[in-house]
């Protein structure tokens, strides 16, 4: 392994919920009013029709310092936007109580799944580029290079659950690459979804600390 540990540093991670409802079960006015009762800036809006009727509705809704609340009505997914990943998880366990609390919303019942998003750059002290280009598959890489005309090597990792496709409700998704920016950091993105909360929660406690072991195992 490489004698320098990985350091992450998150750029963003996204943590949140959707519901399994034919109609989204949270109006849109009554939500802004509870966010706002519990500390909320909410967010810039145009003129609402008068009640009684229902309003569908995406985007950013609110925020708080840098936590933001997305939520989109059609899909119906509703979840927390942050610097760090740990903190979006307690934004949206926040939210989760507000809604609970001020609504009558239980956001954990009635889950089709919860679902989480984080990107990392990441510094070893190596240059991504050469450390990726070892986990290409020879036989390939060479007939690619031929089919092409041109020297080509591996770019990216990336890992996804074996013998499952990308249209179900649970799911992993990692991308490991070198940032396009800077030549001498990673650009890391995970894409998690599962209809359990306690999976879902284990993943994102574990994450970090296993995308390292990730980095670590590539530049063996």
């Amino acid at each position: 392994m490489s004698s320098k540990m990985p350091r992450l540093m998150t750029q963003e991670a996204r943590y949140g919920v959707r519901l399994g409802y034919i109609l989204f079960p949270i109006e849109f006015r009554d939500l802004r009013q509870s966010l706002a009762k519990n500390g909320y800036e909410l967010s810039a809006i145009g003129d609402l029709p008068a009640p009684p009727a229902r309003i569908g509705f995406g985007g950013e809704i609110a925020r708080k310092g840098e936590v933001r609340v997305i939520c989109e009505s059609d899909s119906g997914e509703i979840g927390t936007v942050g610097r760090t990943l740990q903190g979006a998880h307690a934004s949206f366990d926040e939210l989760s109580s507000i809604i609970q609390t001020e609504l009558g919303v239980n956001l954990h019942e009635n889950v089709r799944f919860y679902w989480m998003i984080s990107h990392y750059k990441a510094d070893s002290g190596k240059m991504p580029y050469k450390e990726i280009c070892k986990t290409g598959n020879g036989k390939f890489i060479k007939e690619f290079s031929e089919i092409l005309g041109e020297n080509v090597s591996a770019f990216s990792v990336r890992l996804s659950p074996a013998a499952t496709i990308i249209n179900q409700e649970n799911w992993l998704d990692i991308a490991i690459e070198p940032d396009v920016i800077n030549e001498k950091l990673y650009h890391i993105g995970v894409v998690f979804r599962n209809a359990s909360r306690e999976k879902t929660e284990e993943f994102a406690k574990n994450i970090e600390k296993n995308l390292i072991k990730l980095i670590s195992t590539i530049e063996v």
